[in-house]
């Protein structure tokens, strides 16, 4: 499979998302911050990957209890570059994996590398503060992202770019940029982006196996409950943060995802 993305798929993502970091939009600033270019969120080329991810593995017909999709983004997908996309599979002890690999095809430098494998059933932490999205809006929220990718989309698909969504627009996750930069004015994390170089570096699915269907309009989920985890951070300001962010999500009391996000920053001054 070949691909190319463009600035209107950092845009769709962007209108879905709510992540407009300038190095998706703006060439001057992102070679500022350290880009060579302008390139397409690495969650918007995630979501072809993990749809031939499960392709794949639905065609086993696999009986678990709990999967598991890990991806390491190694390096920014370029806009206007056309990029592979290859698909394996290995089967050890009767446990599937199947493997992908976003190839830069002028290169054949990695972009990203993947992986979805069979697991135990998922069991969420300890919950603190709950939020709900009611059916209404899960609905509403759907229609964009159907601009995004088709509606032959796995649900997982769908439900962990909206956690994704959740957390990057979630008050708390300003304030804990506020509590490492005191001093920062930034009124939205499109300021905090625009000061400093946020690259995504890992991202870790753990889901139900139910969530492998498409979305059925005839059977939508009635609301989803999720908690989004105090975010953990790393190392010094003035050599480079990580900052790791986990969000949890259930319906009707059933587990359903949690999601944790790697991110990694550019060493902040002052």
């Amino acid at each position: 499979m070949f691909l190319n993305y463009s600035l209107r798929d950092a845009e769709r993502w962007a209108e879905f998302s709510g992540d407009y970091n300038p190095i998706h939009f703006d060439v001057a600033k992102a070679k500022q911050l350290g880009m060579d270019g302008l390139c397409v969120h690495g969650m918007r080329a995630m979501l072809d990957v993990k749809s031939a991810l499960s392709a794949t593995l639905e065609k086993r017909a696999l009986a678990s209890c709990g999967l598991v999709f890990s991806c390491r983004l190694r390096e920014p997908v370029a806009c206007g570059t056309p990029y592979q996309l290859s698909v394996g599979e290995t089967c050890r002890n009767e446990q599937v994996q199947v493997s992908g690999k976003l190839l830069n095809a002028h290169t054949q430098q990695i972009g990203m590398s993947s992986r979805l494998t069979s697991n135990g059933a998922l069991v969420l932490s300890p919950i603190k503060q709950v939020k709900t999205l009611d059916g209404e809006t899960l609905a509403t929220l759907y229609a964009p992202f159907l601009a995004v990718q088709s509606q032959a989309a796995p649900l997982w698909n769908f439900l962990d770019a909206l956690l994704f969504r959740q957390m990057v627009n979630d008050p708390a996750t300003l304030e804990t940029v506020h509590s490492i930069i005191p001093q920062s004015e930034a009124a939205s994390l499109s300021d905090v982006f625009s000061q400093v170089q946020v690259v995504q570096t890992h991202h870790e699915t753990h889901f139900s196996p139910r969530l492998l269907s498409p979305w059925q309009e005839r059977q939508p989920l009635e609301s989803l409950d999720y908690c989004i985890q105090p975010t953990l951070v790393m190392g010094e300001k003035n050599s480079g943060l990580v900052l790791l962010a986990n969000i949890q999500a259930w319906s009707a009391g059933e587990p359903l995802m949690s999601v944790t996000v790697t991110l990694k920053a550019s060493p902040l001054v002052g």
